[in-house]
């Protein structure tokens, strides 16, 4: 039985509001285009009716005898200002028009306005004398014609400032969140620093002790290695957002460090090896942080391992003008509806954990280091291929 108070994550509930909010703006959309179109229908009808009663005093006009009245019939003509309106014989010249500029006009002309306007509504015949007789073609007006335009210019409008908005207010909040981020982990770093120097002055005192018991000199020595991962876990955050550039060096002592530390410390079904170009030529880069990129995607790597048994390639090389490190896993693959969120923020597949450990990779390959991180390859049952690439100085 599915819980019905499963807690939702803030990245399934944002992609939930930005739906329902796509949702309601096509279904404004979509009623503000059908009222429109409601109220052209109803206003072409009225003009067809206003183009039979022209065609009728024309009619009238022509039949009547010259003592007839005809002022009524002169007003309706007289009356329609937007209507175009061309009154063409049986031999298809245009014996005269309304609010249509004709003119000199050409054989050309007559035939384009007289398509154009068979095509908005068949002509209306009118039967001047026995067997002869001409044709009223009519458009629709230009009141008609903006109110069709008009809506979907508001519309466009619309979108475009909707856009541009939302644009602005994401890389402000973007902006906001990186600042915010940068300054927890600053802020981290500086509350490790006092508790480490601590241990490490303790630490040198036990050494100091352990001189009489060589059997604790083992154990104080495995604590040092931890204080130093600590340390360099301090190191990690106080260099987050960091404006400096790195050093120009050789990424292959980097990828050798990374691969050896975590081989002692993976599973034991867990088969990890490296390959490191010879001519790799040298990048710009901190070793620190691009050292924690490289960890979190072998320790991603594990987690996609059935069981945590399979292999896990590390990859070194040229490609263009970049170098990149390949990390690549024969474990259970990504669909591409997770390929596509697999670095968003608080994203993840896993029962525990944040979300931030791909999404955090990326930032420092990116802003700390130019580069670029992405799934190279990745398909259910096939593994994943994770190319982390950074530019040649």
């Amino acid at each position: 039985m599915l819980n019905p108070f499963r807690r939702v994550s803030v990245y399934q509930l944002r992609q939930r509001w930005k739906a329902g909010l796509l949702l309601f703006a096509l279904v404004i959309a979509a009623a503000t285009l059908w009222y429109t179109e409601t109220l052209a229908s109803n206003l072409r009808r009225r003009e067809a009716r206003e183009v039979a009663r022209w065609a009728m005093a024309v009619e009238h006009i022509v039949q009547s005898s010259p003592d007839v009245d005809l002022t009524l019939a002169t007003q309706i003509i007289e009356d329609n200002e937007s209507i175009p309106l061309l009154l063409v014989d049986d031999q298809g010249r245009v014996v005269s028009s309304r609010n249509v500029a004709w003119g000199d006009s050409t054989a050309a002309d007559t035939t384009y306005w007289t398509d154009l306007m068979k095509a908005y509504a068949p002509p209306i015949e009118l039967e001047l004398a026995p067997g002869l007789s001409q044709f009223i073609y009519q458009y629709e007006s230009t009141t008609l014609g903006q109110l069709r335009v008009y809506p979907r210019v508001l519309l466009g409008v619309m979108a475009l400032f909707l856009s541009l908005s939302y644009f602005g207010f994401h890389r402000a909040r973007r902006a906001e969140e990186d600042q915010v981020w940068t300054g927890m982990a600053r802020e981290t770093a500086h509350q490790l620093g006092t508790p480490l120097s601590a241990l490490y002055g303790w630490l040198t005192v036990l050494e100091d002790e352990a001189a009489a018991q060589p059997n604790l000199i083992p154990l104080l020595a495995e604590v040092r290695k931890d204080l130093e991962r600590l340390q360099t876990v301090a190191d990690r955050f106080s260099k987050i957002g960091s404006d400096q550039p790195g050093e120009v060096a050789d990424l292959a002592p980097l990828v050798e460090h990374s691969v050896g530390y975590l081989q002692k410390r993976l599973p034991k079904g867990v088969e990890l090896r490296y390959d490191v170009a010879a001519t790799l030529p040298q990048v710009r880069y901190q070793p620190v942080l691009l050292g924690w990129v490289l960890e979190n995607l072998i320790r991603n790597a594990v987690d996609a391992l059935p069981d945590q048994k399979g292999r896990i390639e590390v990859r070194a090389h040229r490609v263009g003008d970049q170098v990149v490190v390949d990390v690549a896993d024969n474990g259970k693959g990504m669909t591409a509806k997770v390929r596509r969120s697999v670095f968003r923020p608080g994203f993840t597949t896993k029962k525990r954990g944040w979300g931030l450990g791909l999404s955090l990779a990326r930032r420092i390959a990116v802003q700390g280091h130019g580069g670029h991180l992405e799934v190279l390859h990745s398909a259910p049952g096939q593994g994943t291929t994770f190319r982390l690439a950074l530019p040649l100085p």
